[in-house]
Protein backbone atom coordinates (compact mmCIF):
# COMPACT_ATOMS: atom_id res chain seq x y z
CA UNK A 1 0.00 0.00 0.00
CA UNK A 2 2.78 2.44 0.82
CA UNK A 3 4.47 1.70 -2.52
CA UNK A 4 1.21 2.43 -4.35
CA UNK A 5 0.67 5.61 -2.37
CA UNK A 6 4.23 6.82 -3.02
CA UNK A 7 3.85 5.98 -6.73
CA UNK A 8 0.79 8.22 -6.87
CA UNK A 9 2.73 10.86 -4.95
CA UNK A 10 5.48 10.83 -7.59
CA UNK A 11 2.90 11.55 -10.29
CA UNK A 12 1.56 14.58 -8.44
CA UNK A 13 3.19 17.96 -7.91
CA UNK A 14 3.80 18.25 -4.17
CA UNK A 15 3.60 21.90 -3.21
CA UNK A 16 6.65 23.22 -1.39
CA UNK A 17 5.40 25.63 1.27
CA UNK A 18 8.80 26.27 2.85
CA UNK A 19 11.33 28.43 0.96
CA UNK A 20 14.53 26.61 0.07
CA UNK A 21 17.54 27.31 2.26
CA UNK A 22 15.41 28.02 5.33
CA UNK A 23 17.64 25.79 7.51
CA UNK A 24 20.62 23.45 7.12
CA UNK A 25 20.16 20.04 5.46
CA UNK A 26 16.68 20.97 4.22
CA UNK A 27 15.05 18.41 1.90
CA UNK A 28 11.86 18.56 -0.16
CA UNK A 29 8.46 17.43 1.11
CA UNK A 30 8.42 14.61 -1.45
CA UNK A 31 11.81 13.34 -0.25
CA UNK A 32 10.65 13.54 3.36
CA UNK A 33 7.49 11.53 2.71
CA UNK A 34 9.43 8.84 0.80
CA UNK A 35 11.97 8.53 3.61
CA UNK A 36 9.38 8.44 6.39
CA UNK A 37 7.21 5.78 4.77
CA UNK A 38 9.90 3.71 3.01
CA UNK A 39 13.17 4.34 4.88
CA UNK A 40 16.25 3.06 3.01
CA UNK A 41 18.40 0.29 4.56
CA UNK A 42 21.24 2.76 5.10
CA UNK A 43 19.19 5.13 7.28
CA UNK A 44 20.70 6.18 10.61
CA UNK A 45 18.34 4.43 13.04
CA UNK A 46 19.59 6.29 16.11
CA UNK A 47 18.95 9.62 14.40
CA UNK A 48 15.54 8.38 13.27
CA UNK A 49 14.56 7.14 16.75
CA UNK A 50 15.49 10.49 18.28
CA UNK A 51 13.37 12.38 15.75
CA UNK A 52 16.40 14.20 14.35
CA UNK A 53 16.47 12.83 10.80
CA UNK A 54 16.20 15.52 8.07
CA UNK A 55 12.96 13.90 6.83
CA UNK A 56 11.36 14.23 10.25
CA UNK A 57 12.68 17.76 10.72
CA UNK A 58 11.16 18.73 7.35
CA UNK A 59 7.68 17.69 8.50
CA UNK A 60 8.14 19.17 11.97
CA UNK A 61 9.24 22.54 10.57
CA UNK A 62 6.19 22.80 8.32
CA UNK A 63 3.81 21.78 11.10
CA UNK A 64 5.29 24.29 13.55
CA UNK A 65 5.22 27.05 10.94
CA UNK A 66 1.57 26.31 10.12
CA UNK A 67 0.70 26.36 13.83
CA UNK A 68 2.50 29.65 14.40
CA UNK A 69 0.97 31.30 11.35
CA UNK A 70 -2.53 30.21 12.42
CA UNK A 71 -1.98 31.71 15.89
CA UNK A 72 -0.64 34.94 14.38
CA UNK A 73 -3.71 35.03 12.12
CA UNK A 74 -5.94 34.76 15.19
CA UNK A 75 -4.02 37.64 16.80
CA UNK A 76 -4.25 39.74 13.64
CA UNK A 77 -8.01 39.18 13.42
CA UNK A 78 -8.41 40.08 17.07
CA UNK A 79 -6.57 43.36 16.52
CA UNK A 80 -9.01 44.23 13.74
CA UNK A 81 -12.04 43.58 15.96
CA UNK A 82 -13.66 46.30 18.03
CA UNK A 83 -13.76 46.33 21.83
CA UNK A 84 -15.09 48.76 24.39
CA UNK A 85 -12.14 50.96 25.46
CA UNK A 86 -12.13 51.22 29.25
CA UNK A 87 -10.72 54.62 30.18
CA UNK A 88 -8.85 55.09 33.49
CA UNK A 89 -11.16 55.22 36.52
CA UNK A 90 -9.71 54.32 39.88
CA UNK A 91 -12.51 54.74 42.42
CA UNK A 92 -13.22 51.00 42.84
CA UNK A 93 -9.55 50.14 42.46
CA UNK A 94 -8.65 52.42 45.39
CA UNK A 95 -11.47 50.94 47.48
CA UNK A 96 -10.26 47.41 46.80
CA UNK A 97 -6.64 48.20 47.62
CA UNK A 98 -7.64 50.09 50.78
CA UNK A 99 -9.32 47.04 52.32
CA UNK A 100 -6.38 44.70 51.70
CA UNK A 101 -4.06 43.91 54.63
CA UNK A 102 -1.09 44.06 52.26
CA UNK A 103 0.23 46.06 49.31
CA UNK A 104 0.66 44.61 45.81
CA UNK A 105 4.18 43.58 44.89
CA UNK A 106 6.15 45.51 42.28
CA UNK A 107 5.54 42.65 39.83
CA UNK A 108 1.77 42.77 40.41
CA UNK A 109 1.74 46.55 39.95
CA UNK A 110 3.72 46.23 36.71
CA UNK A 111 1.39 43.59 35.26
CA UNK A 112 -1.71 45.59 36.28
CA UNK A 113 -0.32 48.60 34.38
CA UNK A 114 0.19 46.42 31.28
CA UNK A 115 -3.38 45.16 31.53
CA UNK A 116 -4.85 48.63 32.09
CA UNK A 117 -2.98 49.92 29.03
CA UNK A 118 -4.54 47.11 26.98
CA UNK A 119 -8.03 47.82 28.34
CA UNK A 120 -7.84 51.43 27.12
CA UNK A 121 -7.40 50.31 23.51
CA UNK A 122 -10.33 50.02 21.05
CA UNK A 123 -9.54 46.40 20.17
CA UNK A 124 -9.84 43.34 22.44
CA UNK A 125 -7.05 42.65 24.90
CA UNK A 126 -5.62 39.12 24.57
CA UNK A 127 -3.11 38.84 27.41
CA UNK A 128 -1.64 35.81 29.18
CA UNK A 129 -0.49 36.31 32.78
CA UNK A 130 1.72 33.62 34.25
CA UNK A 131 2.97 33.38 37.79
CA UNK A 132 3.65 30.78 40.46
CA UNK A 133 0.95 29.65 42.86
CA UNK A 134 0.74 32.36 45.50
CA UNK A 135 2.17 35.13 43.30
CA UNK A 136 -1.13 37.04 43.38
CA UNK A 137 -2.71 36.45 39.96
CA UNK A 138 -6.22 36.57 41.46
CA UNK A 139 -5.67 40.08 42.84
CA UNK A 140 -4.40 41.20 39.43
CA UNK A 141 -7.58 39.77 37.88
CA UNK A 142 -9.72 41.57 40.48
CA UNK A 143 -8.04 44.91 39.74
CA UNK A 144 -8.74 44.40 36.03
CA UNK A 145 -12.34 43.42 36.80
CA UNK A 146 -13.17 46.56 38.80
CA UNK A 147 -12.10 48.72 35.83
CA UNK A 148 -14.81 47.09 33.66
CA UNK A 149 -17.39 47.04 36.47
CA UNK A 150 -16.88 50.75 37.24
CA UNK A 151 -17.73 51.46 33.60
CA UNK A 152 -21.03 49.60 34.10
CA UNK A 153 -20.10 46.36 32.34
CA UNK A 154 -19.97 42.71 33.38
CA UNK A 155 -16.95 40.46 33.95
CA UNK A 156 -16.87 36.66 33.59
CA UNK A 157 -14.24 34.44 35.19
CA UNK A 158 -14.02 30.84 33.95
CA UNK A 159 -12.16 28.13 35.88
CA UNK A 160 -11.64 24.49 34.79
CA UNK A 161 -13.19 22.82 37.86
CA UNK A 162 -16.18 23.57 40.07
CA UNK A 163 -13.94 23.51 43.16
CA UNK A 164 -11.59 26.17 41.79
CA UNK A 165 -14.50 28.24 40.46
CA UNK A 166 -16.21 28.10 43.86
CA UNK A 167 -13.00 29.24 45.58
CA UNK A 168 -12.78 32.19 43.18
CA UNK A 169 -16.45 33.06 43.79
CA UNK A 170 -15.88 33.13 47.56
CA UNK A 171 -12.72 35.27 47.22
CA UNK A 172 -14.37 37.80 44.93
CA UNK A 173 -17.52 37.94 47.07
CA UNK A 174 -15.39 38.71 50.14
CA UNK A 175 -13.46 41.44 48.30
CA UNK A 176 -16.44 42.99 46.51
CA UNK A 177 -19.11 42.87 49.25
CA UNK A 178 -17.99 46.14 50.84
CA UNK A 179 -17.95 47.75 47.38
CA UNK A 180 -21.56 46.69 46.65
CA UNK A 181 -20.50 44.64 43.61
CA UNK A 182 -22.80 41.67 42.98
CA UNK A 183 -21.02 38.34 42.35
CA UNK A 184 -22.80 35.58 40.41
CA UNK A 185 -21.98 31.87 40.36
CA UNK A 186 -22.72 29.40 37.56
CA UNK A 187 -21.63 25.77 37.39
CA UNK A 188 -22.95 22.42 36.19
CA UNK A 189 -24.13 21.37 39.65
CA UNK A 190 -26.47 24.38 39.88
CA UNK A 191 -29.96 23.05 39.10
CA UNK A 192 -33.61 24.03 38.98
CA UNK A 193 -34.81 27.27 40.54
CA UNK A 194 -31.33 28.26 41.73
CA UNK A 195 -29.98 28.02 38.19
CA UNK A 196 -32.92 29.95 36.71
CA UNK A 197 -32.41 32.70 39.28
CA UNK A 198 -28.70 32.96 38.49
CA UNK A 199 -29.30 33.03 34.73
CA UNK A 200 -31.84 35.84 35.22
CA UNK A 201 -29.35 37.84 37.32
CA UNK A 202 -26.72 37.45 34.57
CA UNK A 203 -29.12 38.40 31.75
CA UNK A 204 -30.43 41.47 33.60
CA UNK A 205 -26.97 42.71 34.56
CA UNK A 206 -27.68 42.43 38.30
CA UNK A 207 -24.74 40.01 38.54
CA UNK A 208 -21.73 42.15 37.69
CA UNK A 209 -18.95 39.62 38.34
CA UNK A 210 -19.88 36.13 37.14
CA UNK A 211 -17.71 33.18 38.17
CA UNK A 212 -18.16 29.67 36.79
CA UNK A 213 -16.94 26.71 34.78
CA UNK A 214 -17.57 25.67 31.15
CA UNK A 215 -21.23 26.36 31.96
CA UNK A 216 -20.55 30.05 31.24
CA UNK A 217 -20.51 29.57 27.48
CA UNK A 218 -23.50 27.24 27.19
CA UNK A 219 -26.16 28.26 24.71
CA UNK A 220 -28.80 29.36 27.24
CA UNK A 221 -26.44 31.76 29.07
CA UNK A 222 -27.07 35.36 28.04
CA UNK A 223 -24.92 38.20 29.37
CA UNK A 224 -26.29 41.72 29.77
CA UNK A 225 -23.10 43.48 28.66
CA UNK A 226 -19.87 41.52 29.00
CA UNK A 227 -16.69 43.59 28.66
CA UNK A 228 -13.99 41.35 30.19
CA UNK A 229 -13.43 37.59 30.21
CA UNK A 230 -10.91 36.11 32.67
CA UNK A 231 -9.80 32.51 32.14
CA UNK A 232 -7.95 30.69 34.91
CA UNK A 233 -5.58 27.79 34.21
CA UNK A 234 -5.31 28.47 30.47
CA UNK A 235 -3.75 25.07 29.65
CA UNK A 236 -7.04 23.37 30.57
CA UNK A 237 -8.91 25.22 27.82
CA UNK A 238 -8.35 25.22 24.08
CA UNK A 239 -8.25 28.15 21.68
CA UNK A 240 -11.76 27.29 20.45
CA UNK A 241 -13.21 27.43 23.97
CA UNK A 242 -11.65 30.86 24.47
CA UNK A 243 -13.16 32.02 21.20
CA UNK A 244 -16.59 30.59 22.13
CA UNK A 245 -16.71 32.67 25.29
CA UNK A 246 -15.46 35.65 23.31
CA UNK A 247 -18.32 35.25 20.82
CA UNK A 248 -20.76 34.81 23.70
CA UNK A 249 -19.85 38.27 24.93
CA UNK A 250 -20.02 39.99 21.54
CA UNK A 251 -22.60 42.74 21.50
CA UNK A 252 -23.33 45.36 18.87
CA UNK A 253 -20.10 44.53 17.03
CA UNK A 254 -17.86 44.87 20.11
CA UNK A 255 -15.98 41.94 21.66
CA UNK A 256 -14.92 41.52 25.30
CA UNK A 257 -11.32 41.84 26.43
CA UNK A 258 -9.64 38.58 27.50
CA UNK A 259 -7.26 38.01 30.39
CA UNK A 260 -5.80 34.50 30.65
CA UNK A 261 -4.02 33.26 33.78
CA UNK A 262 -1.81 30.24 34.37
CA UNK A 263 0.51 28.96 37.07
CA UNK A 264 2.21 26.65 34.56
CA UNK A 265 5.69 27.97 33.68
CA UNK A 266 5.74 28.58 29.94
CA UNK A 267 9.16 28.82 28.24
CA UNK A 268 9.53 31.86 26.01
CA UNK A 269 9.94 29.70 22.89
CA UNK A 270 6.68 27.86 23.66
CA UNK A 271 4.90 31.14 24.34
CA UNK A 272 6.01 32.31 20.89
CA UNK A 273 4.41 29.26 19.25
CA UNK A 274 1.52 27.71 21.18
CA UNK A 275 0.42 31.11 22.55
CA UNK A 276 1.45 33.33 19.67
CA UNK A 277 -2.03 34.90 19.64
CA UNK A 278 -1.48 36.30 23.14
CA UNK A 279 0.60 39.06 24.68
CA UNK A 280 2.38 37.78 27.78
CA UNK A 281 3.03 39.15 31.27
CA UNK A 282 4.94 37.44 34.08
CA UNK A 283 4.46 37.93 37.83
CA UNK A 284 7.99 37.02 38.83
CA UNK A 285 7.84 38.04 42.50
CA UNK A 286 6.14 36.42 45.49
CA UNK A 287 4.50 38.53 48.22
CA UNK A 288 6.57 38.84 51.43
CA UNK A 289 6.17 35.95 53.85
CA UNK A 290 5.08 33.40 51.26
CA UNK A 291 6.76 30.02 51.64
CA UNK A 292 8.85 29.23 48.53
CA UNK A 293 7.54 26.29 46.50
CA UNK A 294 10.05 23.50 45.97
CA UNK A 295 9.45 21.06 43.12
CA UNK A 296 11.33 17.75 43.10
CA UNK A 297 11.06 14.78 40.71
CA UNK A 298 11.58 11.43 42.44
CA UNK A 299 11.70 8.01 40.72
CA UNK A 300 9.03 5.41 41.44
CA UNK A 301 11.68 3.22 43.09
CA UNK A 302 11.62 5.70 45.99
CA UNK A 303 7.84 5.40 46.47
CA UNK A 304 8.09 3.61 49.84
CA UNK A 305 10.45 6.30 51.14
CA UNK A 306 8.02 9.02 50.09
CA UNK A 307 5.09 7.23 51.75
CA UNK A 308 7.10 7.04 54.97
CA UNK A 309 7.95 10.76 54.80
CA UNK A 310 4.28 11.62 54.25
CA UNK A 311 3.24 9.39 57.16
CA UNK A 312 5.78 11.06 59.44
CA UNK A 313 4.72 14.57 58.39
CA UNK A 314 1.04 13.80 59.04
CA UNK A 315 1.31 11.76 62.25
CA UNK A 316 4.29 13.30 64.01
CA UNK A 317 4.37 16.88 62.70
CA UNK A 318 0.62 17.51 62.38
CA UNK A 319 0.89 18.55 58.72
CA UNK A 320 -1.37 17.79 55.75
CA UNK A 321 -0.36 16.22 52.44
CA UNK A 322 -2.04 15.98 49.06
CA UNK A 323 -1.34 12.93 46.88
CA UNK A 324 -2.64 13.68 43.39
CA UNK A 325 -3.09 10.84 40.89
CA UNK A 326 -3.50 11.02 37.11
CA UNK A 327 -6.61 8.83 37.15
CA UNK A 328 -9.58 8.30 39.45
CA UNK A 329 -10.15 4.65 38.51
CA UNK A 330 -7.91 2.11 36.81
CA UNK A 331 -7.59 2.43 33.03
CA UNK A 332 -6.96 -0.27 30.44
CA UNK A 333 -5.36 2.30 28.16
CA UNK A 334 -3.10 4.39 30.41
CA UNK A 335 -0.34 2.96 32.56
CA UNK A 336 -0.82 5.24 35.54
CA UNK A 337 -1.64 4.81 39.20
CA UNK A 338 -5.34 5.39 39.92
CA UNK A 339 -6.51 7.37 42.94
CA UNK A 340 -8.75 4.52 44.11
CA UNK A 341 -5.83 2.05 44.17
CA UNK A 342 -3.49 4.54 45.83
CA UNK A 343 -6.01 5.31 48.57
CA UNK A 344 -6.34 1.59 49.36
Amino acid sequence: LTEQALALLDKAAVQELLPSGLYNHQITMSQALHTIHRPPPTINLDEFDEGKHPAQIRLIMEELLAQNLSMLAVRSKGQQDIALPLAPCDKLKKQLLAQLPFSPTNAQARVVKEIEADLEKPHPMMRLVQGDVGSGKTLVAALAAVRAIEHGYQVALMAPTELLAEQHAINFANWFEAMDIQVGWLAGKLKGKAKETELARIASGEAQMIVGTHALFQEHVEFHHLALVIIDEQHRFGVHQRLELREKGAKQGAYPHQLIMTATPIPRTLAMTAYADLETSVIDELPPGRTPIQTVAIPDTKRDDIVERVRNACLNEGKQAYWVCTLIDESEVLEAQAAADTAE
